[in-house]
């Protein structure tokens, strides 16, 4: 991405329709990599919603509020981080972040039916109250260091955000830890082993997307909508993506327009995060594919430092099960130690590519890991979410 700020380029780029403040389903068509785009486009940076549907909470007429404007950072401070230290801009070429403050209600149908007693099982009603500030850097910098996001809970380290103002969450917060009987609901071991509430002292993670890959995936620890996305202590987020702000086919076909993917949200190091398409420097259309790869072996190899032992596969039940704790066996690709970085599709190990037109951007798979697990670029420390308190 250059240094300061030209207004979109039509010839390369098309620009988001003026919407008029209802992004319900909205389908975006713009690939400029540069986050001003959007807060100066015909939007003017009002990327909300209205009439949604939340099934968490049983309504129709949810809203979701959603502003991206211009600021100027100075004299921040790195380890309190002031977010208030800004000025507002209306100059492109002055700003240093793209400011996004979401009530991270989606742009979409959302949500599940509440489960346990009084709603206090595993999934719970959605906050519509939660109002969450986000600085995207307008000139992100390529490293050759992939950076990870922090396993920090309870605070949410996001992946990314949505330009309908929602967070993505790739870190499990499922881990193997089984037996646990007591205590919570949402705390006790399922049947294949896993449970939730895992800090990062834990090993085996279990990933929450991996139905996107596995469609026949039996006992998942977690409660997913069809957007993959859930509420956490009230909070929604995604820890996949299908197709939000594109067509519903972009799983599996190019978009109508014959480009690649849309921009749909943004990384902690401000490069763009795309669907699942882009026109490659052959100028060849090519769905995104992810480089990663699972073990070749039937039997997973044990952590020394795992708090619970070793999953078994399948393999290890029929040919070894007295050897664990857990007597239900889950296929290799399940936990987040099963896959490496192998450099077999057209992604680098943050799911990013370079396009025809020479720009960087992230890419959505439906293969491990989803959405881009690092950045290559410096982290911004506002995507870091404290957990919100609820009444």
């Amino acid at each position: 991405m250059s240094v300061g700020w030209s207004q979109p380029d039509t010839l390369i780029y098309s620009c988001n329709p003026d919407m008029d403040g209802q992004f319900l389903d909205a389908v975006l068509v713009n690939r400029n990599p540069d986050c001003r785009a959007y807060a100066t486009d015909a939007n003017d940076g009002d990327y909300g919603s209205y009439q949604i549907s939340d099934i968490s909470n049983d309504i129709s007429d949810a809203v979701s509020d959603v502003h991206i404007d211009l600021v100027i950072a100075s004299s921040w401070n790195a380890s309190a981080y002031d977010y208030d230290n800004v000025t507002l801009t209306n100059e492109p070429e002055l700003a240093t972040h793209c400011r996004i403050i979401s009530n991270m209600i989606p742009n979409h149908t959302f949500g599940v039916e509440v489960t346990g007693p009084n709603g206090d099982g595993w999934v719970k009603a959605i906050d519509h109250s939660d109002i969450e500030v986000t600085y995207i850097p307008v000139d992100p910098i390529r490293t050759d260091t992939a950076t990870d996001t922090p396993r920090n809970p309870p605070t949410y380290d996001f992946d990314g955000i949505l330009l309908n103002g929602v967070g993505i969450s790739m870190d499990s917060g499922f881990c193997y830890n089984p037996g646990v009987t007591t205590g919570p609901q949402h705390l006790q071991s399922n049947e294949a082993g896993n449970t939730s509430g895992c800090g990062p002292q834990n090993s085996w993670f279990e990933l929450p997307a991996y139905t996107i890959w596995h469609h026949g995936a039996e006992n998942m620890a977690a409660v997913f909508d069809s957007y993959f996305a859930h509420g956490y202590e009230g909070t929604y987020h995604y820890h996949a993506l299908t197709h939000p702000l594109q067509e519903d086919t972009d799983q599996t076909q190019p978009p109508a327009n014959g480009d690649g993917s849309p921009v749909i949200g943004f990384a902690p190091d401000g490069f763009p995060i795309y669907g699942h398409w882009f026109i490659d420097a052959n100028n060849q259309l090519v769905k995104a594919e992810s480089g990663y790869e699972t073990y070749a072996t039937d039997s997973r190899t044990p952590i020394a430092t795992a708090l619970h032992g070793t999953p078994p596969t399948p393999w290890d039940i029929a040919n070894n099960p007295g050897a664990f704790t857990s007597d239900f066996g889950l296929e290799m690709g399940r936990y987040e130690e099963d896959w490496y970085f192998a450099g077999t599709g057209n992604l680098d190990e943050c799911n990013g590519a370079y396009d025809v037109n020479g720009d960087y951007g992230y890419y959505i798979t439906d293969k491990y890991p989803f959405t881009p697990p690092c950045t290559f670029g410096a982290r911004d420390p506002s995507f870091g979410k404290k957990s919100p308190t609820l009444p």
